[in-house]
């Protein structure tokens, strides 16, 4: 088969975001398929009679106060928010979108498909005759259903070898829903059923074409099984493209009745979140300083940080502030974060902070020039958890991320020595397909030693096996030179100057975990990268990436 000769069409009302997203990969994951073509479906609004007949329904409903309430709620919330937002933005000097727009619109999702190729046709209903038109027109080979009403066979069986949709339901039961049902999975259920299936006149009669299921950890919730489900949905379908255009699309038959659901309106899902909150294990953030030293740094230091921003504004002195964490875990892990927490901090930060990747980092080190603050969040050790949980959160938000990988233990499989000894067990290190995974995807991937040791030794041969012999492990499996090297544990007693100097010699670019702003050039060490850890309090991060409890980081000797 010639390359990209395979054709797919999505067939679409999801926000213009996530079509783009699933397209994207098709087009970088699978080299023999090509995306030809989008129909998406954008649905005219409501008459205003049928608006009015639409609020009469609400008010004779017996939910209709806690509609009523829920609009107010949310009215309130979100006046309180774009205040505090104003407030914010004005304290840290930072631009309305300091990561650029903020939404992706139909012309957005037009262009990408004009530079890939594809043809994109917005129709206010899938099934008119010029919609059934354009999809004739493209040929394509397969349809994947992507988030729309219920189709009829007159469209979808247009592609060559039919189409496909998602389901993420119960386990064992995968039919029905989407991830709409997933309420009803957290009281008495352990996984969630994903399965990619072809597109029937009968409600999910299709065959199972790939499937799969997530674990549902103690800290799940609604956010975070959406999340997950979102990203390993998108992994199958495109599994899928790729086993229809070489051939080896294996089908098992679904049993049993179909059925449907619905989204349950706004006050409803509240009301079942507190529900669910309230039956099942909460997280407990760590505050390693109490809420009166964080108020009294505050109000003291908050108009020398204004001041000091404005002045980086006018002339482009902001610094990069490195991140440092461990895992993105539901399960509880004394240096993990919950998915929805660290989803929550994200959004937080693309509100105040550019976040950049370790090579933008340096690009904007080198460039003297930063006139937006700006953050680069990084990941040490190689927890198996972060290639679903943290990628999960990296691609719904299109932030990068660096990952620090200790070799050893991705080759052996092997948990890591300092879980073990706290009785903290099963959690594994990625893979090595995980990391080129994420490599050819364009995350950063740095050496962390090959076993996560100690390199306080003066010990040459040992130094030497740990730090030159983990690039000569990741050089070997990425297919390219590894650039950045960060110490585990990463505080001066943790460095000795043998293994200070062997990682200089050995990479471009060498991270502390320190604590500590970096500014152009850094001094007179531009190869050395300092690093904060990254709490999961917002109150004590947003203090620590304002260098108001680190204001200045432990010196490393050379």
């Amino acid at each position: 088969m010639n390359s990209r000769s395979f054709g797919v069409i999505i067939l679409s009302a999801m926000p213009p975001a996530d079509v783009a997203r699933i397209a994207r990969r098709i087009h970088s994951e699978v080299p023999e398929a090509r995306v030809c073509g989008v129909l998406y479906e954008r649905r005219p609004p409501k008459s205003f009679s049928k608006r009015i007949q639409s609020w009469i329904r609400s008010f004779r409903d017996a939910s209709y106060p806690a509609y009523v309430a829920s609009r107010l709620y949310n009215a309130a919330a979100r006046a309180v928010g774009k205040i505090g937002t104003g407030l914010l933005r004005f304290a840290h000097a930072s631009p309305a979108r300091p990561n650029g727009p903020s939404g992706f619109s139909l012309t957005d999702l037009a262009e990408l498909c004009n530079s890939t190729g594809a043809e994109l046709f917005v129709t206010r209903d899938m099934h008119l005759p010029e919609s059934l038109e354009f999809v004739r027109r493209v040929s394509p080979d397969l349809g994947i259903v992507y988030g729309t009403r219920v189709l009829k066979p007159e469209l979808f069986d247009i592609p060559r070898n039919g189409s496909v949709n998602i389901h993420k339901r119960k386990v064992p039961d995968y039919r029905g829903g989407g991830p709409v049902g997933l309420w009803e999975l957290l009281d008495n259920q352990t996984e969630i059923g994903i399965t990619v299936h072809r597109v029937a006149a009968q409600l999910d009669a299709g065959a199972v074409v790939n499937d799969t299921t997530i674990p549902i950890e103690p800290y799940d919730n609604l956010t975070s099984l959406a999340l997950k489900a979102d990203m390993v949905g998108n992994d199958l379908l495109v599994k899928t493209v790729a086993d229809f255009a070489r051939g080896s699309v294996h089908e098992k038959p679904q049993a049993g009745e179909g059925r449907m659901f619905r989204n349950p309106k706004a006050h409803d899902l509240r009301r079942l979140q507190k529900e669910l909150a309230s039956s099942r294990l909460v997280y407990r953030r760590v505050r390693r300083r109490s809420s009166l030293k964080l108020a009294v740094k505050t109000l003291v230091l908050a108009p020398y940080v204004i001041l000091r921003n404005w002045y980086r504004r006018l002339y482009g002195g902001f610094p990069v502030v490195i991140l440092y964490h461990h895992l993105v875990t539901d399960r509880p892990h004394r240096m993990g974060i919950p998915t929805e927490r660290f989803f929550d901090q994200v959004n937080f930060l693309k509100k105040y902070y550019k976040i950049v990747s370790l090579s933008e980092a340096i690009e904007l080190l080198k460039t003297g020039k930063t006139k937006c603050p700006a953050v680069a969040l990084t990941f040490d050790d190689g927890y198996a958890e972060n290639f679903v949980n943290l990628r999960a959160v990296s691609e719904k938000t299109g932030i990068p991320v660096g990952f620090f990988v200790s070799t050893q233990k991705v080759e052996e499989q092997a948990e890591f020595d300092h879980d073990v000894k706290l009785g903290e067990r099963g959690f594994l290190p990625m893979t090595w397909e995980q990391v080129r995974y994420l490599a050819a995807r364009g995350y950063v991937i740095g050496s962390h030693t090959r076993s996560h040791f100690n390199c306080r030794s003066s010990d040459a041969e040992k130094l030497q096996w740990e730090i030159m012999g983990s690039k000569q492990d990741l050089d070997a499996h990425l297919g390219q030179p590894t650039t950045f090297f960060s110490f585990p544990w990463g505080h001066p007693a943790d460095i000795s100057p043998q293994a200070l100097q062997l990682s200089r010699t050995t990479y471009p670019y060498v991270a502390s975990a320190c604590g500590g702003e970096n500014f152009p050039a850094n001094g007179t060490k531009p190869w050395l990268l300092n690093r904060c850890t990254h709490t999961n309090d917002f109150w004590e991060l947003e203090m620590q990436l304002q260098a108001i409890l680190n204001l200045r980081p432990e010196v490393v000797n050379q």
